[in-house]
């Protein structure tokens, strides 16, 4: 059995009198959204008194107070979450065992959605972003950037891009229409300086797209890594990895736009089209190539037009979906949404390379459960 530690940290400092008092913890991390969790500590009541709840740092409010939830296996340090208390529920059971205090958690996007801003913005769409995730002004926030850059440019003589709306919504629209996603993990440091929880931002397509290289040839990506802990079900042996494994695939799903046109500032009508999705097929068999059509209809130029309905299409073409179950105990590995893993042992068509749109970590003293929802473009593993 792998040797599984946690540890609560309250502003970047470990507490371990916390942690000892931990009953449960829930983390939810998702492509589609922040990292939530709640954890749960034990209260003990003595007379009047009752641990943990007259503790300062235990409430939601100004300053935010920094929980960071850590998973060491085998020594190895995962961040499974760090964010700020979004809410506090008490439950108290006469004569005291069973009482709880339980802290709901959200990352730091949700600092990013407190104000909103009338700003015109310029310069590549990465420029921007890069601006507001790691910019000077007094509301940043801190994080270390990480962002791919993108073909649209705004100028600010003649094409600025407007912002109306609050940090958070603003760069999660570029984000839906540039093919990229925003999301926060974290690591761990530990030195001569002490402890420390670096933050980064990520702003970049993923699953991560082939980049050409100066000869504009696209070089492939490499999928599942091998170091990647095996999703194995049905293995024969008693040594599967997977609880349960359910897939469903939609064959419905658009995988072309037809033509686009634009008409241009100096009169000229631009032509533009969208022959399918452009992520690697995580698989041997892509969807079918039937025409089933669907185009994203909105202002700006015939590049913009390419760049959205080009974001939708891949988005679309993920149509095979999973769900499945392990633990880190049987796994002995820890997942994380955004990773590209391996399934195993679930027939011709179902096995091969996933990507995890979501990890639910549910820890008590009994089991670390990982809840997971899969996705990929294809059918089949790759040879």
């Amino acid at each position: 059995m792998p040797d599984i530690r946690y540890q609560i940290a309250v502003d970047r400092k470990p507490d371990n009198g916390l942690t000892s008092e931990i009953a449960e913890i829930e983390v939810t991390q998702s492509i589609e959204g922040p990292t939530t969790g709640r954890v749960r500590f034990a209260v003990d009541i003595c007379g009047a008194d009752m641990s943990l709840l007259d503790d300062p740092r235990l409430n939601p409010g100004q300053p935010d107070t920094e929980i960071t939830v850590i998973a060491a296996l085998d020594g190895a340090q995962h961040v499974l979450m760090h964010g700020i208390i979004t809410e506090r529920q008490s439950n108290f059971v006469e004569g005291g065992p069973g009482s709880y205090l339980e802290l709901k958690l959200s990352d730091r996007r949700a600092v990013m959605a407190r104000t909103q801003h009338n700003r015109a913005h310029s310069g590549t769409v990465a420029e921007i972003v890069n601006g507001i995730i790691s910019g000077g002004e007094p509301d940043k926030y801190g994080f270390e950037a990480d962002v791919t850059d993108t073909t649209i440019e705004y100028d600010e003589d003649s094409n600025t891009l407007n912002q109306t709306e609050d940090d958070l919504a603003f760069v999660e629209k570029l984000a839906g229409r540039t093919g990229s996603r925003f999301w926060i993990d974290w690591k761990v440091e530990t030195g001569l300086a002490g402890f420390d929880v670096v933050e980064t931002a990520h702003f970049k397509p993923s699953p991560p797209r082939p980049a050409a290289n100066p000869f504009g040839i696209t070089l492939p990506i490499k999928l599942a890594p091998t170091s990647a802990p095996a999703l194995t079900v049905n293995s024969g042996d008693g040594c599967s990895t997977l609880a349960s494994f359910e897939v469903s695939a939609n064959n419905e799903a658009p995988n072309q736009t037809g033509p686009v046109q634009r008409v241009a500032p100096d009169g000229e009508v631009d032509d533009t089209e969208v022959d399918g999705a452009s992520d690697p097929p995580l698989g041997e068999d892509p969807p079918a190539t039937q025409a089933r059509t669907q185009r994203i209809v909105s202002a700006g130029s015939a590049q913009e037009a390419q760049v959205r309905n080009q974001a939708a299409l891949n988005d679309a073409s993920y149509s095979t979906r999973a769900s499945a179950e392990t633990s880190a105990q049987a796994l002995n590995g820890i997942l994380s949404a955004h990773q590209l893993v391996e399934v195993k042992g679930a027939g011709t068509i179902n096995s091969g390379s996933y990507f995890l749109s979501s990890v639910t970590h549910a820890i008590d003293p009994s089991a670390h459960k990982m809840r997971l929802e899969l996705m990929r473009n294809a059918a089949g593993a790759t040879s």
